[in-house]
This record gives structure tokens, C-alpha cells and sequence, in this order.
């Protein structure tokens, strides 16, 4: 890497209270920045006590104004707080080459947000990187009932407008260097736009921590009926379809559900309802990741039947500690797991054949030690080769002259 490079990274979210977007903002800033000491984040001014917390240096806030305030609380107008925190992270980063007066190369890097189909703000006077670009997933169809109105005009006019955007100035046609994750229909989607193909370049979504695949791995033996389900309790995290299959499954398994969301009573009221009150816990956010990390030992395995996650922090790190993933054949678990090897993915067919599947999925493994240990075994390996020193290595590596 260039003695000379400036790296300015942006993401709205750079937190491990917030989300997988915002962890892996995090993470790519923290591994790039152990490559690349002149690595600079752009992010909101929410992330601040984080940040403070974390240690974080050389982070620079997009404040608050009062047409951000508008924006938010607006029903209709509220995707345009994506383009706003565009225009102001943009401009903050150009005012922060002009302070440090820097006279080599400077490359603005936009991490998040992650979707294709976002309008977006370019430098005309610097290199231009966006991504992982990681979007163009949709629920499975016998989902869609449970759309928005807007997700659903979402999904039917994504393309439609991908082919009119590429008609259109600017966007991400003009980036000097895409990095593109989920595979075939992230490409189908930038290709729509007018993407270059030597513009493009795949990668993975996320890395996996070195000192995560440092740790001992998770082993199996005998009978373990414990399993867990992270994220928050949104509808398309599929933490319903966990419950519902527990009331399935031939062993007493039990579940802890570690996250909160909107969704938290309606799952409280289902587990009583199936009469799981004695098989299921709820449990907040860790304070940390390392202390989440600490209590994996205790589980056969984590499930997460996701029906829009476009890639899953979460799998990868199960995965790199040892644990099998349940998930479903969608979206970015699809793209992690080999169905059988490292773990089980569940095609989302009908409600009955998910929590089926996945009440015989969690029997075979809380039974049958032998097939925990060897998918753990298989998934420690696969994430070998999801460190974040090679992947941010890559990265720095591609970047445009």
C-alpha cells in the first residue's frame, strides 16, 4: 500500500450495539486501519458514545440538522436520510483532505449503506469505492404477504429502476471500484444500473476476526439440547418460525433468544401459547461481543431462518467458533453454508416444510455428536478463509490508481 494514500471510509452506523451492518462498518474500519494507519471513519453523530467506548481514533460525526430531524420523522420522506448523510459525509470528507492539506492520493470509500439501488454522492475530486454492495434480496415468495407496501414496490420496480438509472448521471456507473458481495443477484442488479464489469469486483460481505478463529474451537460430545437465535426481533429475522419449530421437535430442546425488537411480545405470547415456557429464554444484547462470544460454548448450534439478511455476521462467526448454523437456503446464509457439511440449510417452500425441517435439524444435531463435531469441524475450516487480515489485505490491494 502507497505511503501516500489517504483512506476515508463512511457508514452511517459504526457500532457493535446496532446491528451486522454496523458491526462489520466497525470491523472494517478497525482491520483496515491495522493495515492502513491513515485510515479515517465518517459516521453519524449517534454512533459518538460508542465510538468513545471502543477507543476509537481519527473518527470524524455527521451532526445532526434540522432537515435531517424533518427527514426522519417524515413517513414519506424518510429515505431520503440516506441521501442527506451522503452529501454531508461527503462534504466533511473533502473539508478533512483540504485541513490535513494532502497532496497524495486520497481514496473516499463508502461502506454502507449496502443496497445497489441507493442514490449516491461522489467525489469529483478524489477515487470513488463503494461496498460490499450486498443487496437485491427479497422475501421468499410465500413471505410476500408479510411485505410493506413499501418493500413490495420495492422488489417489483428494483430492476425496472436499475435500467432507468442507468440513463440517468452519475450514480454508481461513475465509482472507480465496486466491491460486490451476494453474488449473482448483486451483479444482475449493478449490471442493470450500467455498471461497468471492470468496475466490479466480488469479495465477501464480511471477515471473521483473527483473534475469533485464534480462540479454541467449540466441541461436541454426548447429548446437547441447548441451541441459540441472535438478532433482533424483527418479522424477517424468522425468530417465530425457531418457536414454532421448537414445538416440533422429538427432544426437549431449548432456545435462547438473544436480541429485542418491536417483535418481542408477539414472540413472548407465542412461546406461551405452545406452552415453551420452560424450553425458551429471552435475553438482551450482551454488552459486548467478546462476552456473547464467551457463552457460545454452551450451545449445540445457532439457528437463524432469515428472510432478508444478504449476508449473516452472525453465521460466519458461529461457524468460526465451532458451531453448526440452521438456516434457510436464502439470502446470504445460502451463500456461506454447504448444506450438510457445515450445517443445514432449509428450503422456504411453506411454514410446514421450514419448522419442520428445522425441529429435525435441531434433534439430529443435539442427538447425534459425531455430525455436530464434523460440521463444526467443516465450518471452522470455511471461515479460515474468512479472516479479515486477507480480506482487507484484498481490498487495499484492488484499490483503483
Amino acid at each position: 500500500m502507497n505511503a501516500d494514500l489517504l483512506l476515508i471510509l463512511i457508514a452511517p452506523n459504526v457500532s457493535e450495539q446496532m446491528g451486522g451492518e454496523a458491526i462489520k462498518a466497525l470491523q472494517t474500519f478497525q482491520e483496515l486501519k491495522k493495515l492502513h494507519p491513515e485510515t479515517l471513519q465518517i459516521t453519524h453523530a449517534r454512533n459518538r458514545a460508542e465510538v468513545a467506548r471502543l477507543g476509537l481514533k481519527d473518527v470524524f460525526f455527521v451532526e445532526d440538522s434540522a432537515l435531517a430531524i424533518f427527514l426522519w420523522r417524515s413517513v414519506v420522506l424518510r429515505m431520503g436520510i440516506d441521501v442527506w448523510f451522503g452529501v454531508c459525509a461527503m462534504r466533511l470528507a473533502e473539508q478533512i483532505v483540504r485541513d490535513r492539506g494532502h497532496q497524495g492520493r486520497v481514496v473516499i470509500h463508502q461502506v454502507e449503506p449496502n443496497s445497489p439501488v441507493v442514490p449516491r454522492i461522489l467525489s469529483n475530486r478524489h477515487i470513488n469505492v463503494f461496498g460490499p454492495i450486498n443487496g437485491n434480496i427479497y422475501y421468499p415468495a410465500i413471505f410476500r404477504g408479510h411485505e410493506s407496501l413499501s418493500a413490495k414496490l420495492r422488489r417489483i420496480t428494483h430492476l425496472p429502476l436499475q435500467r432507468l438509472n442507468r440513463l440517468r448521471p452519475g450514480g454508481l456507473k461513475r465509482a472507480d471500484q465496486i466491491l460486490v458481495a451476494g453474488g449473482e443477484r448483486s451483479l444482475v442488479s449493478l449490471r442493470a444500473s450500467g455498471c461497468p464489469e471492470k468496475i466490479l469486483q466480488q469479495t465477501l460481505d464480511c471477515g471473521i476476526k483473527d483473534e475469533l478463529l485464534d480462540r479454541p474451537r467449540v466441541t461436541h460430545a454426548g447429548v446437547n439440547l441447548r441451541f441459540v437465535h441472535v438478532g433482533r426481533l424483527v418479522f424477517f429475522k424468522g425468530t417465530h418460525l425457531v418457536i414454532e419449530a421448537l414445538a416440533k421437535t422429538r427432544n426437549d430442546v431449548c432456545l435462547d433468544i438473544v436480541g429485542r425488537g418491536p417483535q418481542r411480545e408477539i414472540c413472548e405470547a407465542l412461546v406461551q401459547r405452545l406452552g415453551l415456557e420452560h424450553r425458551v429464554r429471552f435475553l438482551d444484547w450482551y454488552a459486548s461481543q467478546d462476552e456473547f462470544f464467551k457463552t457460545l460454548g454452551d450451545y449445540r448450534g445457532i439457528v437463524l431462518p432469515s428472510l432478508e439478511d444478504s449476508n449473516g455476521i452472525v453465521i460466519q462467526e458461529a461457524m468460526a467458533v465451532g458451531l453448526p448454523p440452521v438456516c434457510l437456503d436464502w439470502g446470504g446464509p445460502a451463500l456461506l453454508i454447504d448444506h450438510g457439511v457445515s450445517g443445514f440449510l432449509i428450503a422456504p417452500t411453506s411454514i410446514e416444510h421450514i419448522t419442520t425441517d428445522i425441529a429435525q435439524s435441531l434433534d439430529r444435531l443435539a442427538t447425534d455428536h459425531e455430525l455436530a463435531e464434523s460440521m463444526s469441524v467443516a465450518g471452522r475450516t470455511a471461515a479460515s478463509e474468512w479472516r479479515w487480515s486477507k480480506l482487507a489485505e484484498s481490498w487495499l490491494a484492488g484499490q483503483p490508481i
